[in-house]
Formats: structure tokens, sequence, C-alpha cells
């Protein structure tokens, strides 16, 4: 059931990085998200497409990837996911308290995603170190 759940979370985080990823890299000012440079704080100078490429590879194709290697039992993979989930926490974090845009909802669910791929990373390392020790 783990597997299951931890490769679902990741499907749908993959799935929704690669979308907004892929908007705001080939739509820097944001007007595809409905997004507009001018909610940007001021010391921001540039546009989304460094944002966006970080969302696509980070929040994009990572999940993706760590998804395949959930689904086939990779040695680790559940311990990466929460790594993704860490990422994910942690754009939320930086899109909040650095660039001063307040998107609750989006937030809301990028947190949740995160923290429950966060433990379920945490549980599958310690779980693991005790299968080693015995």
């Amino acid at each position: 059931m783990k597997k299951f759940v931890t490769a679902a979370v990741l499907l749908m985080l993959g799935a929704a990085g690669l979308f907004n990823g892929i908007a705001l890299v080939s739509d820097p000012d944001g007007g595809t998200l409905g997004l507009s440079v001018d909610m940007l704080p001021e010391w921001h100078t540039w546009d989304y497409r460094y944002a966006g490429a970080f969302v696509l590879v980070a929040l994009g194709i990572a999940p993706l990837v760590c998804a395949a290697g959930v689904i086939v039992d990779t040695p680790g993979a559940r311990v990466v996911a929460g790594v993704v989930g860490v990422i994910a926490v942690g754009w939320t974090l930086w899109q909040y308290l650095v660039l001063d845009i307040w998107a609750p909802r989006a937030y809301t669910g990028l947190t949740l995603i995160g923290l429950l791929l966060a433990v379920g990373g945490i549980e599958a390392l310690f779980t693991g170190r005790r299968r080693i020790e015995r």
C-alpha cells in the first residue's frame, strides 16, 4: 500500500510540475498560469523562466523518475521520494518567504504532498537501516 500511495503522489506531483514548468518556461511572463511579472518583488528583476526550469526539473521530471523507481522497487527510491518531498516544501517556503507570492490553495496542496513524501522517506530510511543492522 505504501508503494502505491507513494507512486501515486509522485505521479500527481510530477504531472503538475511538468505542466507548470513547461508553462513558465514557454511563457516566462507567467500569463499562461494567470501570473504576472508584476507579482514578483522589486528586487526580482527577471521573469519566471528560471523558476519554471526549476519546477520542470525538480517538481516535474524528478518525481516521475522517482515514481518509476518506486514502482519497480529500486532500492532507496522511497528515500529519494522523501527528498523530493522536502524540495516541494522548500519550494513552497521560498515562494512565500522570499518571492512574497501568496497562493494559499497551491501552498496547501504542495506542502501536504511534500510532507507526505518526506514522512514516507524518513520511514523508509529507518526501516531500511533496521534491516541492514539485523
